[in-house]
């Protein structure tokens, strides 16, 4: 039998390589027929249907079978992908991406959600680090190889090759789910606490969707500012991407152990917490930093933030849904990230005459850990301490 978890990080590499391998040949697309606005309106076309599929997808993954799910939407981006080569027009190129955004909407949700799936509580946040090792192996793989393929190959050629690459997955992931090992069965006592089966705890949901949303929001604010921020100060564009690969070592040294384990130890606020404070306190000194010494080290603080949130937020949004309602929770918390991505920009744009980028980005992220403390304090500990009282 195949390893269900095998098959659910190929699944997230997959996914997470084709969001960011799009992006050079999109602004080549639009600059071709020259309409280079159209790369704005491509993007947020497709995020937003990114975001509806998050949730129609996510609830689809719990009434059918999860790898199906993730397998189908691969297989409709060969025709989304292939689809890019059409149109000459920014109406075209809107809605070639806005399919696309769609197609690839419930692969990450569902196999996150199977990843969950009869996994005890104090092993999903190493779970979940795992996952984000293999989103970032699949960032920085796609960051290097997408731009290079482009410029030796061309645009069709970097099509072919990346509908080729979702298609052989999709292929694989149809096939051989009839050979995957079941869900492990849990016992009693490791549910103990938990939702029942087909129920959800809205309070821990809606949690784990405000933090993702301010993760992700503080992300989107980083990798559009700070390259600006470079070259207002006269870095070149290989500095300001070997500065941006301490964001990179922080958050691997982070998905791995032993901080891996950090929220299956000590409990899902600590890391979130902490992880919050830290990349709000990187995005603050990013603001003030003037030296590529001075900024990889803050990039590093940031990125050691986001890897301890990123795997806490996402096994305590497990932890808020009862077997067979992991794909929709899981479809709701990338809703919340898309959201962040999607917000973050603009917002910061709309406060540019009051703060800068990285100032309003870091006061959200010091916000978002006053407020995880205070859920705690507030609501979960008395929950716990009542629970254990009344075992």
């Amino acid at each position: 039998m195949f390893k269900r978890r095998t098959l659910a990080h190929v699944l997230v590499f997959t996914s997470f390589y084709d969001q960011l391998a799009w992006s050079p040949i999109v602004a080549w697309l639009a600059v071709s027929f020259g309409a280079p606005e159209a790369t704005f309106w491509a993007a947020t076309a497709y995020s937003a249907a990114n975001l509806f599929g998050n949730v129609l997808f996510g609830v689809l993954a719990d009434r059918v079978d999860r790898m199906a799910v993730a397998g189908a939407g691969l297989l409709a981006m060969i025709g989304t992908g292939l689809a890019h080569l059409l149109p000459q027009s920014t109406a075209g190129l809107v809605g070639v991406r806005a399919l696309h955004g769609l197609a690839i909407a419930g692969v990450a949700p569902a196999a996150m959600a199977s990843v969950t799936d009869g996994l005890p509580r104090n092993q999903r946040g190493a779970a979940m680090a795992r996952m984000g090792l293999v989103i970032a192996i699949a960032s920085m793989l796609a960051s290097a190889a997408s731009g290079r393929l482009l410029t030796s190959l061309g645009a069709a050629a970097s099509v072919y090759m990346l509908a080729a690459l979702v298609g052989t997955v999709g292929i694989f992931t149809v096939v051989i789910r009839r050979w995957l090992e079941p869900p492990p069965v849990r016992k009693g006592a490791e549910g103990r606490g938990e939702p029942a089966p087909g129920r959800v705890n809205m309070p821990g949901m809606a949690a784990a969707g405000l933090v993702a949303y301010a993760l992700m929001f503080l992300q989107n604010v980083l990798f559009s500012a700070y390259p600006l921020k470079g070259y207002e100060i006269g870095l070149t564009s290989a500095t300001v991407g070997m500065t941006l690969s301490a964001f990179g070592l922080g958050a691997v040294i982070a998905f791995v152990p032993p901080l891996s384990r950090a929220s299956d130890r000590w409990g899902r606020h600590q890391p979130i917490f902490v992880g919050m404070a830290l990349a709000g306190a990187g995005h603050l000194g990013l603001a003030q930093g003037t030296t590529p010494l001075t900024f990889a080290a803050w990039l590093f603080i940031y990125g050691l933030g986001f890897g301890l949130v990123f795997p806490a937020v996402s096994a305590l949004n497990a932890d808020a849904a009862g077997a067979g309602r992991r794909g929709v929770a899981y479809g709701l918390l990338s809703a919340a990230f898309s959201l962040g991505s999607i917000s973050g920009p603009p917002v910061t744009q709309a406060l540019a005459k009051l703060a800068s980028p990285f100032s309003v980005a870091g006061w959200l992220g010091l916000a978002t850990s006053g407020f995880v403390s205070l859920w705690y304090y507030l609501a979960v500990r008395p929950a716990e301490e009542a629970a254990r009282q009344s075992a």
